[in-house]
Formats: C-alpha cells, sequence, structure tokens
C-alpha cells in the first residue's frame, strides 16, 4: 500500500454488534495495558462505540461527498481508486478530518 493510501473501511456502519464487538476488543487492550481500571470498562466500551459510529459515519459521508464531486467532474464513470483516494483527502482536509 503506498504512502497517503486511503485504507478503505468496510465496515457496515449499521451493524451495531460489529462496532461494539471492536470497542469491547479495543477497551480489553487498554484495560490489560493498566490504562482503564475495571470499573471503568463499560463507560469505556460506550464512550469508544459512540466515537467509532461517529467516526464511520464521517468517514461514509466523506467518500459519497468524494464520489458526488468525482461524477460531477468524470461522468458516469467508475473513478480509480487514486481518483477517489484524493478527493477523499481534500473532502477530508476541508472538514479538519483526518483519514
Amino acid at each position: 500500500m503506498g504512502r497517503g493510501h486511503v485504507v478503505r473501511i468496510r465496515l457496515v456502519t449499521s451493524n451495531l454488534r460489529q462496532i461494539e464487538f471492536l470497542a469491547r476488543a479495543i477497551v480489553n487492550r487498554l484495560e490489560d495495558r493498566g490504562l482503564v481500571e475495571f470499573g471503568d470498562a463499560e463507560i469505556g466500551i460506550t464512550v469508544v462505540t459512540r466515537t467509532l459510529e461517529e467516526n464511520l459515519a464521517a468517514y461514509d459521508s466523506i467518500e459519497q461527498e468524494a464520489r458526488n464531486r468525482l461524477a460531477r467532474s468524470i461522468g458516469s464513470r467508475e473513478p480509480s481508486e487514486s481518483e477517489l483516494d484524493e478527493a477523499m483527502r481534500a473532502v477530508a482536509a476541508e472538514r479538519d478530518f483526518t483519514l
């Protein structure tokens, strides 16, 4: 994968169960390293789940906006990966979002 290449996230954002599973895994790793206390784990899972949902929604929104902009400039042709990556980076920069 080249430098600056936007990694495609293929999680289904509507699948809360997958997101919660990932959040639990993240919080468990933090617990293992002593960065989160056991009593705070459920709160941590809630915070991480919400953050993941928000970030995945923002990513989806950025990708959709990039595709819309490209459709206006290239027509009905499917954009190449590099074209989509560049357009997504531009939209993300406008929104102050790091991909």
